[in-house]
């Protein structure tokens, strides 16, 4: 599902990008499955935007405080 986009202008480790990304890649697949759509009906360009738009729903979903957490249970220091 198309390459990597940078959904905050915080640079974060790539550990936590890569599971934020496949966490909303799995989140789009499941609103597809939901709307009874597949994902051979999207072009990339669609795809990739849909992924983006979920990637910034969970960053603002989960804030600093709660990602730091995350960040120290997966043990990852961001300094917060």
């Amino acid at each position: 599902m198309g390459a990597e986009s940078q959904s905050t202008s915080i640079k974060l480790p790539r550990a936590l990008r890569q599971k934020l990304r496949d966490r909303a890649i799995d989140k789009v697949k499941q609103d597809m499955i939901h709307a009874g759509r597949s994902e051979s009906e999207y072009s990339d360009d669609d795809l990739e935007f849909l992924i983006a738009e979920k990637e910034k729903e969970i960053w603002s979903g989960i804030g600093w405080k709660g990602f730091g957490i995350v960040a120290l249970l997966l043990g990852i220091n961001i300094g917060v």
